[in-house]
């Protein structure tokens, strides 16, 4: 517990100096440097993850679900095409991306496929014990790829939205439901959205309720990402049926904002920067490809829909589900496009490019 409390600490002193400095979402890039720093100078203590993990996924899973009502549904007809697009082409963008790593590197072709994959960190990690691939060499490339991800990302959309937002929304001017403003209660603070009323005892205890059945349901059930997927689904289940939940209070996303930072520096160690000298020029050259083919992609999308350029490139993003999920809050995008459109890229994924390889090596 003092382990877990020390970390939390020095995330939290990160999420302070990089909000105090205006930088893109500060609680996960803040709580990443500083607990990168901690781990690289040797003082990182041993601590259960896991339940940092745990979470940080049900929360998130938790607040992406209260994103779905009523309204919101009759706008999930427009995923299935856009899905179809992101998942398709990041398949093919791995593919690729491992063949050219291949030819540029000394790697074994399992490492070199498995290391570009835009899948999630465990998931590849585990796949490349099976196929007998380097599992320090594959985490390495997919903790670079999710930090490239997670930093450039939201400073495109940052700049993209300031150069090109209000033309684009001169042409698309009927917004999502999920992105209205919330009603003014009278205290002049915005109300939670879908109530009249404060929310009670018993709204939060079905909140809770419905998430942790959700997510254990999801962690039992292997489901991709399990946790976070299981309680989204739970929660938007419960929100449907029984209307509004009450709103998550914002100071549980920033500790899983910041948890989440916390738990990709713990994969940042000197062992992995040393193994990264010897990788690092078809490393860089790989991901600044995969980053442009992503952030094309977003533009692409943004073109066939119509939808704001932060939900765009986030949902076209090589970031993890987690990470975008929570950073379309941040950035003003739509948290429910964004974090079906990974589910169903994660998802896809996982069900082919394992059989694939599996069959080719």
């Amino acid at each position: 517990m003092k382990a877990i409390l020390l970390l939390f600490s020095v995330g939290a002193a990160g999420y302070m100096v990089f909000k105090k400095l205006s930088l893109p979402v500060p609680a996960i890039l803040g709580s990443l440097f500083f607990a990168s720093a901690l781990n690289l100078a040797g003082f990182f203590p041993e601590a259960h993850l896991q339940w940092i993990s745990r979470y940080s996924n049900l929360v998130i899973g938790c607040y992406v679900g209260l994103r779905v009502n009523r309204k919101s549904l009759a706008f999930l007809r427009e995923l299935p095409v856009p899905a179809l697009v992101v998942s398709l082409s990041m398949l093919i963008l791995s593919l690729l991306g491992g063949g050219a790593l291949y030819m540029m590197s000394d790697l074994s072709p399992q490492t070199a496929f498995l290391g570009s994959t835009a899948g999630g960190i465990a998931e590849m990690a585990l796949l490349s014990m099976s196929l007998g691939a380097d599992v320090a060499s594959v985490t390495l490339l997919q903790v670079f790829r999710l930090l490239s991800a997670i930093l450039i990302t939201p400073v495109v959309c940052r700049v993209w939205t300031k150069r090109f937002g209000g033309r684009e929304r001169s042409r698309f001017p009927s917004p999502s439901p999920l992105r209205v403003e919330p009603p003014v209660a009278d205290d002049g603070e915005p109300a939670p959205l879908g109530q009249t009323e404060g929310p009670s005892a018993k709204g939060y205890a079905m909140l809770l309720a419905a998430a942790l059945a959700g997510g254990i349901t999801g962690y039992v059930l292997r489901l991709p990402v399990g946790i976070l997927t299981g309680a989204m689904f739970a929660v938007a289940a419960v929100n449907l049926l029984r209307g509004e939940l009450p709103q998550m209070p914002d100071i549980l996303r920033t500790a899983a904002q910041i948890g989440i930072g916390i738990i990709i520096a713990s994969n940042i160690t000197v062992p992995t920067l040393r193994q990264f000298a010897t990788l690092w020029l078809p490393v860089v050259a790989l991901t600044a490809i995969m980053l442009l083919c992503s952030i094309l992609l977003g533009v692409l999308l943004h073109r066939m829909t119509g939808w704001d350029y932060p939900t765009c490139l986030l949902s076209s993003s090589l970031g993890g589900l987690s990470q975008m999920s929570i950073i379309s809050e941040e950035m003003g995008a739509d948290p429910l496009k964004v974090s079906i459109l990974q589910t169903v890229r994660l998802v896809s994924i996982l069900m082919v490019l394992p059989f694939l390889f599996a069959a080719i090596f």
